[in-house]
């Protein structure tokens, strides 16, 4: 890429920019209401659709193999996740959310009694379309960008030996 950018190039990333700043308040009140990350929010979402292999869960949020561990470590530990084997194989490990974690999920101020949310809702439906579409877009071109790093962590997580992994979770040091 050229150090002359297009205008409209800088003025997108700069709007970019700008939208991604808004997300800093409500990163501080899911916070200061759960201690939760984003990461984790998101995370618990994921597997409100369902047990999920920790390797397909990182796979999904574009998590490396030693993030999810750390972020599944976290959320255990909080009784809000269990790890648990797989029924048909043995080898395999499901994660699933617990009762803790829906009902902390309910009780989060995600976007509710935002300005965001305040913002959204005065635009005109079709300028929302158009909002949602253009930003569907760019999440779309940005994931296109990414196979190495997609192919990375896949690669990463068909490595992974299931009983190893438990083994590796009980010693780890270093947590946050």
């Amino acid at each position: 890429m050229s150090s002359q950018l297009d205008p409209d190039v800088r003025e997108l990333l700069r709007a970019y920019l700008d939208a991604v700043a808004l997300s800093e308040p409500i990163q501080n009140r899911i916070w200061q209401s759960a201690q939760l990350t984003l990461t984790q929010v998101r995370t618990l979402r994921r597997l409100g659709h369902g047990p999920m292999s920790p390797g397909q869960l990182g796979r999904d949020l574009r998590l490396s193999p030693t993030s999810m561990t750390r972020i599944l470590d976290r959320l255990e530990e909080r009784g809000l996740v269990e790890r648990r084997r797989d029924a048909q194989d043995r080898r395999r490990v499901l994660v699933s959310p617990l009762e803790a974690a829906d009902r902390l999920l309910g009780e989060t101020p995600l976007l509710e009694d935002s300005d965001i949310r305040r913002a959204v809702e005065r635009l005109d439906p079709n300028r929302r379309q158009a909002i949602t579409g253009a930003l569907r877009d760019l999440v779309k071109e940005v994931r296109e960008l990414e196979p190495d790093s997609a192919e990375r962590i896949r690669l990463e997580a068909e490595a992974e030996v299931p009983e190893q992994g438990m083994a590796a979770r009980a010693t780890e040091g270093g947590r946050r």
